[in-house]
């Protein structure tokens, strides 16, 4: 049976980064609220719009609403949904607070429904093969993992994105992604130090993020930026047999905004320019190689979704692990307010 889905806004998040990725993921696209009936016509001439996210939820042929929304909106419109019977994606941050998390998964358990939330990065080319790398044993014993997003984007423009309001800054938006990553990886930390700031001028959120968090002798290094001319680093990651260096972001975001699928040739698969450095130590001997990407998919998160709500087992993002994120961004909020070290 189709899953079939509603999506709940048609901006650039719903319209690139979510609607193209339903058909190669065997999900049917058949709603979607928004006040640009048009312009979602345009792409879907056979989606219904309804003109507000309530209406949507009151479609008895939506299984599965998609938040698409400014991140404010995420709590509310999930505890909407879910009280109208629907599955629901919340796009990330998941909520703003650890609170309104608790409430989204008290929510949904009630309501026998699944809570989740869009953590697409964990499907990114470069992730993926590092994941691969590590799970092989090809880098040993990981101590040093280094993750950032850099961008040079030194304007500051008139967006919801850029207005301060809850869930909002660097730290939920980029951020919520490294941290996803970094969780995925090695579980929760043991403490976690962290240091945001407003760079641009004119801005009102921050706009650099940088945490660092210690498990053992790891030591985890997260950083992004909309203030970097020349980026340099995606991952810089060190174990006891190698190192994974990676200077280019994965290129899935790029083919989406230029018109791509997930159902054409290419998509997802980064030219050898792009692929990182591997370098690995046996019997004291170094040798390096360019390590070919695995293919990007960031559909394989509905793909999981699917599969998951056909079988009753868990979503591919779980809700407490979405919520362990944000737990994280709060602490990391905290430790830059106060400038002290915290203990997880």
């Amino acid at each position: 049976m189709t899953l079939r889905v509603g999506l709940v806004g048609y901006g650039l998040a719903g319209k690139v980064f979510h609607a193209p990725l339903f058909a190669a993921a065997g999900l049917d696209l058949v709603a979607v609220a928004s006040s640009d009936s048009a312009k979602v016509h345009a792409d879907h001439p056979d989606a219904r719009v309804h003109p507000t996210p309530a209406a949507l939820f009151a479609d008895p042929d939506v299984d599965l609403a998609v938040l698409a929304t400014p991140s404010p909106t995420h709590p509310g419109l999930m505890l909407e949904a879910l009280a109208a019977g629907k599955h629901v994606v919340s796009d990330k941050p998941f909520t703003p607070s650890v609170a309104e998390a608790d409430a989204v998964i008290a929510a949904a358990a009630a309501a026998g429904r699944v809570a989740t939330c869009f953590q697409n990065r964990r499907w990114d080319s470069d992730f993926l093969t590092l994941k691969a790398l590590i799970e092989a044993g090809e880098l040993g014993e990981i101590k040093s993992y280094r993750a950032h997003f850099e961008f040079f984007r030194p304007e500051v423009t008139e967006r919801w994105q850029e207005a301060p309001a809850p869930g909002v800054g660097i730290h939920y938006d980029l951020g919520a992604h490294l941290i996803d990553q970094a969780l995925h990886l090695f579980g929760l930390p043991d403490w976690v130090e962290g240091d945001l700031v407003s760079q641009r001028r004119g801005g009102q959120i921050a706009d650099a993020f940088h945490a660092r968090m210690g498990k053992g002798d790891l030591r985890i290094d997260l950083f992004a930026s909309y203030c970097v001319p020349d980026p340099s680093t995606r991952y810089a990651v060190h174990g006891t047999h190698g190192s994974y260096m990676k200077r280019f972001m994965d290129i899935q975001e790029d083919q989406l905004r230029a018109g791509m699928t997930p159902l054409d040739e290419g998509f997802g698969v980064e030219p050898q320019d792009r692929w990182a450095r591997v370098t690995t130590y046996q019997d004291g001997q170094a040798s390096t190689r360019f390590e070919p990407s695995l293919p990007g998919a960031h559909h394989r998160f509905y793909a999981l979704l699917r599969e998951a709500l056909e079988s009753g087992t868990p979503p591919p993002v779980r809700a407490e692990e979405a919520r362990d994120t944000i737990r994280l961004i709060e602490m990391i909020r905290d430790s830059s307010d106060s400038g002290a070290r915290l203990r997880c």
